[in-house]
């Protein structure tokens, strides 16, 4: 991945200088999963099916969900058993 790619995915409005179509609505179809993932909308379950294959969309959608669920256990694992300091 490039520098300008990487700085470009703190912000969905640069996306599109950085990234082409078919990666742009996996990154949608992500962004959404850490929202409210019980209704994608037809518009975007269209434009994956634009650009890439069932087989591709299901492995989106596992990679995008285990990052999703990993960042979220580690953040209320940082609450629940926060760094202790040794004496």
């Amino acid at each position: 991945m490039s520098e300008t790619e990487i700085e470009a995915l703190v912000d969905p409005a640069r996306w599109a200088s950085a990234f082409p179509n078919e990666v742009i609505v996996a990154l949608d179809l992500a962004t959404q999963l850490c929202h409210d993932s019980h209704d994608l909308g037809d518009e975007l379950v269209e434009r994956l099916r634009q650009h890439w294959t069932d087989a591709q969309i299901a492995e989106i959608l596992m990679v995008a969900g285990q990052a999703n669920m990993n960042n979220r256990v580690g953040s209320a694992a940082r609450q629940i058993f926060p760094a202790r300091r040794s004496s």
